[in-house]
């Protein structure tokens, strides 16, 4: 993908994957998703956000920071995709101590 069709992308929102010119996958790059504990399946996205300077792009998520050198995505040494992005649950611990009513378990 060229820098324009970059640049036309709302990537926030999705799921962002980096690959080598090998099409092999190097990093993935997702929205940070926090489940809510009262209601479970309810989710606060905090999306990835995008800084370009002049000689890159910077996609920020979880305070981690992944530089990608806009000569590299031209040249076609890196290419970046986009795509849905679905928060998923995570699994309830199998012995809860302290019960929180968070609703998981149907107690």
């Amino acid at each position: 993908m060229n820098i324009q069709k970059l640049d036309e992308l709302n990537m926030e929102n999705n799921r962002i994957e980096i690959y080598d010119k090998d099409n092999n996958l190097l990093k993935v790059i997702e929205p940070y998703a926090v489940e809510s504990c009262m209601n479970p399946g309810i989710f606060k996205i905090t999306p990835v956000k995008i800084e370009k300077t002049k000689d890159s792009i910077i996609f920020i998520s979880e305070n981690i920071k992944t530089e990608i050198k806009k000569q590299d995505i031209e040249s076609g040494d890196i290419e970046v995709k986009a795509s849905d992005f679905t928060p998923q649950r995570r699994k309830v611990k199998s012995n809860c101590t302290n019960c929180t009513n968070c609703g998981r378990c149907s107690w």
